[in-house]
């Protein structure tokens, strides 16, 4: 808005129109903030000119931005207008400071001095002005915001000094330490925005010497790691200074619980940075973190870094860039590759391999050749991969090369490269077809000399396995080559001469362990059964039983599984030895212990536990040695034993799943198991697939979920609702019911087919959660009944809900108001609550309409009154005698035939849910609401309690007041 040059008085005087027109007009649009900015820094050297001989104009320009500035201070965040006059203000504080540099310039010029001399001296830019005196002014009135018990005072007094800082100039040090101090404590504010704007802040307040490791920068790392809100984390991570002190702070945001945080890691706070300035260890882990990031929008932003940023810094070479990470040891760069091949396929569709880089390979060359050929093989692309792959002959000399390489390296540290550059050629070779047999016989040669090498590594023997399976004409071929291999393997093993026993103990022990990893890596591309005439029963007595039966802990170890492998293949096997595995999960340690576990995991998920619990007992023995195995300390073997489990159940393999089911929900939410992310991440998938897959698991999950809901409350009773336990009672019940709604699964079905019919069977089975939640009230202790009365409310009962069952929960609900089992108000308000949705959907107005009369001939509601009747006889049961002998002498003589017994029980019953006498006299009125009942009877009961307490004080103090008080 422009301001027209007035006279002195006049500039004074239009102050109280011209200013709030210009917040006006800026208010109303987004955009031309500079130009209102402008208009007021001509204003305020207007109002500066004013009166020369005082600050009297400009204590008026001052005095009136602020009155107009406090107008938007308490106004609720995110409000358009409030939030473009924030903006004004931070342009105005910005054209301030720009317009006293060009002064500042304009007048050195004028002096004949040099506008852009660095040398000269810096306390020509402390420079007392209008705009400094106003900044410092509008600083220091901001500060005192700060303290002020109104939240969104504080925040938009944090959201201003923060938008203002970086144009704040030279200010006062006594003011900037001030500021510091403010900004530190308003990091602590118990309001996530506020933390948000003071970190913004105080980011832009570091200094070079503090930016590697001041108070400011702890401060605000403490922030970054601590603070638990997930805005709060990402303002420090965008705007705390980089370097060598803080990055390793800020690349533990890859790991951030939030995924908005960890994608703007990789998309703003990383492409900056050149990568070479990180370790191979911090990029080994940066990398491995995006790549393997659960949520899609992050992996791509990883792979958008790697793609934009980091290959821009190696100057768009793969090789340099791949050179920078450690592809032999790196678990992570073979899905680096391929994320970055499958976001960016131009890249391997334009490498040429040529005939001299082949022979002269080097790991990170190899490992880029067999990543884009793998890359090919996925998309099927058969041109590509018989363009780049050589023929097997070729692949055969090349082997032959680096193999004789290896075998004259006297050098330690270059053996892994060529055991590398070995082991990707084999992967290569495992692409090829071999077309033709005189390749085919070559290849078969070679892989045959190669196994025999004495220190092969392990993951060569497995892609040998693959190459043979391959280059075999069947499975039989194949079992015959390999134990032919095994054989040599014994045969040829060097020995020993002229050394001590234990040179030929290890000796032994190598080419034993040598021959069971053959041998498994044989029965893992197997699918045939066994027969009694196979050449693999050789080498199952040969090698696997005597593995089993020898003292050497790993050769046993190889031998338990080896077995294992054997009997997924043979029924009778599995049945015969089934026991020892047994053992080994009850007697074994270590990793003889884990592969026992897994052992008899993967036999019990192939045949059922039915079929194998004969040879250990009872189908419940079984089972109570896996339960055995869910209780340990180890936190792998518990994942194993509960990924095990979870497994069996889903496939229908445990005879009685109900118990099974409930144990793994309970340990679910045990806090001991908080710690164990593999267990928790298992469990965690598995409870909704295994609802959600069929009506008879769901069936299953509506049986347990009350008692799994009832030991919960016992397991979680002393625990807070933190981090420990991963859930509050409410939300374990919550998760439990939400796995128990058929209407779920029946939308999900909907998807896959073209029609849904919902049955009320299904219903009913869901609805019996609340009839069985109702029911363990009575029995349970008082924080348990709080979390069952709470539970109910979270059952979405409908009109499809069986109208027998809605009767069973109303009596029973009528049965628990009666008997006042709830002494806080919330289980009260939560059960008047529930009783108000069984009336809207008995269709039924007040509770006085209901008609109990005619339900004790329904035989449906006869195991519920026989169920009242027996909590009435436990209560008759604990009477004194007195009350007895009352009782028997106004009581009426009971019927004389057996016929007439069930009646005079039921109208029993009925008589003591007499609905008159059960419900309040206020429920009775249907315009009063169940929480304002609730909050009527227990103001009753305080004034009560008051009456009690006051007749007691005027009472003399005899023992027959107190007795009388306390009867």
């Amino acid at each position: 808005m422009p301001v027209k040059k007035n006279t002195s008085p006049d500039v004074i005087a239009s102050l109280r129109s011209v200013v709030p027109g210009i917040f006006d007009a800026a208010q109303r649009s987004g955009t031309g903030h500079r130009k209102h900015a402008v208009a007021l820094y001509n204003l305020q050297l207007q109002c500066h000119d004013a009166d020369s001989e005082g600050l009297t104009g400009e204590d008026a320009f001052n005095k009136e931005f602020i009155r107009n500035l406090n107008k938007i201070l308490g106004i609720k965040k995110r409000e358009p207008s409030a939030e473009k006059v924030v903006k004004l203000v931070a342009t105005f504080v910005q054209v301030s400071y720009e317009k006293d540099v060009q002064t500042l310039a304009q007048s050195k010029v004028k002096a004949g001095a040099d506008a852009d001399d660095v040398f000269e001296d810096d306390e020509e830019l402390d420079v007392d002005t209008a705009s400094s005196r106003f900044v410092e002014l509008l600083i220091k009135y901001l500060l005192q915001g700060f303290q002020a018990k109104e939240k969104l005072t504080r925040l938009r007094c944090c959201q201003i000094v923060a938008m203002s800082v970086t144009s704040l100039g030279e200010i006062d040090e006594e003011l900037y330490f001030d500021l510091v101090k403010r900004l530190s404590e308003r990091i602590r504010d118990k309001e996530a925005g506020i933390r948000v704007h003071a970190a913004i802040a105080l980011s832009k307040l570091q200094s070079g010497e503090d930016s590697d490791g001041g108070e400011v920068t702890e401060a605000l790392l403490g922030l970054m790691q601590n603070d638990p809100s997930a805005e709060v984390r990402r303002a420090v991570l965008l705007n705390i200074a980089k370097s060598p002190g803080t990055l390793p702070y800020v690349l533990e945001r890859a790991r951030d619980v939030d995924a908005t945080n960890r994608k703007c890691l990789f998309l703003k706070v990383m492409p900056p940075i050149d990568y070479r300035l990180l370790s191979i260890e911090d990029r080994e882990r940066l990398l491995a973190a995006g790549v393997n990031d659960r949520d899609a929008n992050v992996k791509r932003a990883c792979v958008r870094m790697i793609g934009e940023s980091w290959l821009t810094f190696a100057n768009q070479n793969l090789l340099e860039l791949t050179s920078s990470l450690d592809v032999v040891d790196s678990p992570a760069a073979a899905r680096v590759m391929q994320a970055l091949f499958a976001a960016y396929p131009e890249i391997p569709e334009n490498l040429q391999f040529d005939a001299e880089l082949w022979e002269a390979l080097t790991p990170e060359m190899a490992f880029i050749i067999r990543s884009t050929l793998e890359f090919f093989s996925e998309r099927k692309d058969a041109d590509n991969v018989d363009k780049h792959l050589p023929e097997a002959m070729r692949l055969a000399r090349l082997l032959e090369t680096f193999g004789a390489k290896l075998e004259g390296e006297q050098d330690d540290e270059l053996r892994p490269d060529l055991e590398f550059v070995i082991h990707q050629l084999l992967l290569v070779a495992k692409m090829s077809d071999f077309p033709d047999e005189l390749g085919r016989r070559e290849m078969l040669t070679l892989m045959r000399k190669m196994v025999l090498v004495p220190e092969i590594p392990e993951n060569n023997i497995e892609a040998i396995a693959d190459i043979i399976r391959k280059l075999s004409i069947n499975e039989q071929d194949f079992i015959r080559i390999m134990v032919e291999v095994v054989s040599d393997v014994r045969e040829l093993a060097p020995t020993v001469t002229k050394a001590s026993p234990d040179d030929v103990r290890l000796e032994a022990l190598l080419v034993g362990i040598k021959s069971l990893i053959i041998i498994k890596y044989i029965l893992q591309r197997c699918f045939d059964p066994l027969s009694e005439g196979s050449s693999m029963y050789g080498l199952l007595t040969e090698c696997v039983v005597p593995a089993v039966q020898s003292s050497e802990t790993v050769l046993q170890e190889y031998g338990i599984e080896c077995l294992a492998l054997c009997c997924l293949l043979d029924k009778s096997l599995a049945v015969d030895n089934i026991i020892l595995f047994a053992q080994a999960v009850k007697q074994g340690s270590g990793e003889l212990h884990a592969k026992g576990l897994a052992a008899l995991l993967d036999i019990a998920f192939m045949y059922g536990i039915a079929d194998l619990a004969p040879s250990l007992g009872e189908p419940s023995d079984f089972v109570s040695l896996l339960y055995a195995e869910l209780e340990s300390e180890d936190e792998r073997i518990q994942a194993t034993a509960g990924e095990g489990i979870a497994k069996l159940l889903y496939a229908h393999r445990i005879p009685d799943p109900s118990d099974v089911l409930e144990e793994l929900l309970v340990l679910y939410y045990h806090p001991d198991t908080s710690g164990n992310d593999a267990l928790r991440q298992c469990l965690t998938y598995f409870f909704p697939a295994f609802s959600y897959m069929a009506h008879d698991n769901q069936a299953v999950m509506q049986q347990v979920a009350v008692r799994a809901v009832c030991r919960l409350a016992g397991v979680l009773k002393q625990q807070n609702s933190d981090a420990q336990s991963g859930a509050t009672h409410g939300q374990a019940a919550q998760q439990i019911v939400t796995w128990s709604d058929p209407r779920i699964l029946d939308a999900i079905a909907a998807m896959s087919s073209s029609s849904s019919v919902r049955s009320s069977v299904r219903m009913g089975t869901y609805s019996q959660i609340a009839v069985d939640a109702l029911k363990r009230i009575f029995s349970e202790s008082p924080p348990t009944r709080k979390v069952l009365v709470q539970m109910l409310n979270k059952l979405a009962l409908d009109e499809n809900t069986p109208h027998t069952q809605l009767q069973q929960m109303f009596v029973l609900v009528r049965t628990l108001a009666q008997q006042g089992l709830f002494s806080d108000m919330i289980s009260r308000n939560a059960l008047a609550k529930f009783e108000a949705l069984l009336l809207k959907l008995l269709e039924v107005e007040s509770v006085d309409d209901v008609n109990l009369e005619s339900w004790l001939e329904e035989p449906e509601m006869v195991p519920i009154f026989e169920f009242i009747s027996s909590l009435d006889e436990d209560d008759d049961a604990t009477s004194s005698a007195s009350d007895d002998n009352e009782d028997a002498e106004h009581s009426q003589s009971p019927p004389e035939s057996d016929q007439e017994a069930p009646e005079w029980s039921s109208r029993n019953v009925l008589t003591g849910l007499n609905v008159s006498s059960a419900i309040p006299i206020a429920t009775k009125t249907r315009t009063r609401s169940p929480l304002k009942r609730g909050r009527e009877q227990h103001i009753e009961e305080l004034n009560r309690e008051i009456d009690e307490l006051l007749d007691t004080d005027d009472e003399d103090d005899d023992p027959e007041s107190y007795l009388s008080a306390e009867d």
